[in-house]
């Protein structure tokens, strides 16, 4: 398995300690660390947990490269035939691991994803609701099935067959976080080209992790940036999909949403109503038609 890091020691701890309680032979499970650029001791971190865990640990550093390049290089240098891959912020619960491997033995799929439960660290605002996608939230409920449609797995808990990262290629770097920027949708992009080819995807929800958000992602600051990311995120994705430039009429359009969502702001505002969920509309709209300028990731 994979877990990405970038200057998180607390929580990479946290991570790696819950890995240790997975109820499967020692000899089935890898964990590789890939420290992207950190500028702390991610190594000695790693070496720590290392050094109780029943299975083989260790970490690999590269220079910073962002999140899709940092899996990439622990697929390169794992060796098992099922990948998992883990955010350095998750709470892995103790048949996480089993869970993924009796998904993949006992039907033909390519890729799943587990569960992902939020563990907030302050109160949940009253706006956030269905935005809770935002941090990673991916439940479709208590049963295993097939997935036919989006939402595909959310990379903070997922894994795939290495034969089929092979055959269809591997993660779109440009296309996730590097260093403090917010884009995504890598993660996203990887399992609509495997759907696409052929893969079956399978959601799990008996591998359930907790992704750990802390009080400063639950502000309305960091979810405009978010916003914002995911503007320019959805663009870029947009690109890479159609194969094409954005087409004036679908400037025109992302051009009409962004003022109809200003003109909502500035209504809002004159009416002293709540102006949260207008702000981050703007802030979408407004990231995604800039976005169109930009090239696409390299395909």
């Amino acid at each position: 398995m994979v877990i990405p890091t970038h200057d998180r020691p607390a929580a990479l701890t946290s991570c790696l300690e819950t890995l240790q309680h997975q109820d499967l032979a020692a000899s089935d499970l890898e964990v590789v660390v890939v420290d992207d650029g950190s500028e702390g001791d991610i190594a000695s971190v790693v070496q720590r947990s290392a050094a109780t865990a029943p299975f083989g640990m260790r970490c690999e550093r590269q220079p910073l490269s962002g999140l899709n390049s940092a899996r990439n290089r622990g697929v390169a240098v794992t060796t098992g035939d099922v990948i998992a891959f883990l955010d350095d912020d998750t709470l892995v619960s103790p048949g996480w691991a089993t869970a993924i491997l009796r998904a993949f033995e006992d039907h033909p799929c390519a890729g799943l994803g587990g569960l992902v439960e939020l563990g907030l660290e302050a109160p949940e605002p009253p706006w956030m609701g269905e935005l809770r996608y935002y941090l990673a939230a991916y439940d479709l409920g208590g049963e295993a099935r097939w997935l036919e449609d989006d939402p595909v797995p959310v990379g903070a808990n997922c894994a795939v067959r290495r034969s089929e990262i092979e055959r269809v290629g591997g993660f779109r770097t440009g296309l996730d976080r590097i260093g403090r920027s917010l884009v995504s949708n890598g993660d996203t992009e990887f399992f609509r080209r495997l759907r696409s080819a052929g893969g079956r995807l399978r959601y799990e929800p008996r591998a359930a992790v907790v992704h750990c958000v802390p009080p400063d992602r639950l502000t309305v600051e960091f979810f405009t940036r978010r916003h914002r990311a995911q503007g320019v995120s959805d663009e870029l994705l947009r690109h890479l999909e159609e194969g094409h430039p954005a087409t004036l009429g679908h400037r025109v359009g992302l051009a009409r949403e962004t003022v109809r969502a200003a003109r909502s702001l500035a209504a809002d505002f004159l009416l002293r109503r709540d102006r949260i969920r207008s702000r981050f509309l703007v802030a979408y709209w407004s990231a995604r038609l800039g976005a169109t300028r930009l090239p696409p990731p390299a395909a």
